[in-house]
């Protein structure tokens, strides 16, 4: 008999099949009954979540060694009705791959998404010096077209070169070991306390001398952690930032809504982008 889907149940990732990100929403819905669809962009997961076309999107957010997806944070800062409901961390191998029967020495141009070309700078240095670089919006999209044609290469993964029939030319090419992107699961509520917990925040703060150090304080005085903080520049105002931070503790919590509460009276603005479980660390 065919088990009906509830609400929970619809995944939407950065597609086509054989992404990073396919690989991470995969590994989410593992333990659970679940179909996955999937997005050419990460504006069509922040737009499908907010329409309610699927219960949870899930898009890349950051890499150990090239730092922030940009355009995440952007959109998580103009969304008001996108929550981040969930974090997942996944160790990143980067396969070079190519159509079977390729030389290697006949390569001309490799095809990534930005991030993993990025990733592998020092591999691309070294063996394909004179081979152009071609940006495309995913790894899955880029081996797709690598399958179509002769001398050239993508940077992709091992689920990609079974999805396309491309070959694996060489394995493990990221320039460091340890690779590891996380990826938020976005959904229009976000978790329920857990315990262990943290809180993605938003803040923008009055342009004066010691602002950023005086909201800083406000979490330290309630003995508080912070594990992240980054800038990104207002959009079209040269010299002016917004913060995004991630604190340990659940917006439920009671030190944190007194922090939350505290902060929202000295900041020009305060969004909770959403409370969620700390992510399983065993990758």
């Amino acid at each position: 008999m065919r088990r009906r889907l509830t609400m929970g149940n619809l995944i939407g990732y950065l597609g086509p099949p054989g992404t990073f990100t396919e690989e991470a929403a995969r590994r989410y819905g593992n333990s659970r009954t679940f179909l996955l669809r999937p997005y050419p962009t990460i504006d069509g997961v922040f737009a499908a979540v907010a329409k309610k076309e699927i219960d949870q999107g899930v898009v890349p957010v950051e890499n150990s060694l090239e730092g922030s997806v940009n355009l995440t944070l952007d959109l998580l800062s103009g969304n008001t009705d996108v929550k981040i409901k969930g974090e997942l961390l996944c160790r990143i191998k980067h396969f070079l791959l190519a159509r079977p029967g390729q030389n290697p020495v006949k390569i001309k141009e490799v095809y990534s998404h930005p991030q993993a070309l990025a990733q592998c700078r020092f591999y691309l240095d070294k063996l394909f010096p004179e081979a152009s670089r071609i940006s495309m919006s995913s790894t899955a999209e880029a081996a797709a077209l690598v399958a179509q044609s002769e001398g050239k290469a993508v940077i992709a993964s091992r689920r990609a070169a079974r999805l396309y029939g491309l070959k694996i030319l060489q394995a493990n090419i990221q320039d460091e070991p340890f690779n590891i992107t996380r990826f938020f699961l976005l959904a229009l509520e976000d978790a329920p306390r857990t315990g262990d917990d943290k809180t993605s925040l938003l803040i923008g703060l009055h342009d004066k001398p010691g602002s950023l150090f005086s909201a800083l304080g406000i979490f330290a005085g309630y003995n508080l952690n912070l594990t992240k903080i980054e800038s990104r520049p207002v959009r079209g105002e040269l010299g002016k930032y917004i913060f995004f931070l991630d604190i340990e503790g659940h917006r439920e919590d009671k030190k944190v809504a007194h922090a939350l509460k505290e902060m929202e009276e000295k900041a020009l603005f305060l969004k909770v982008l959403g409370s969620y479980p700390h992510a399983d660390t065993r990758i």
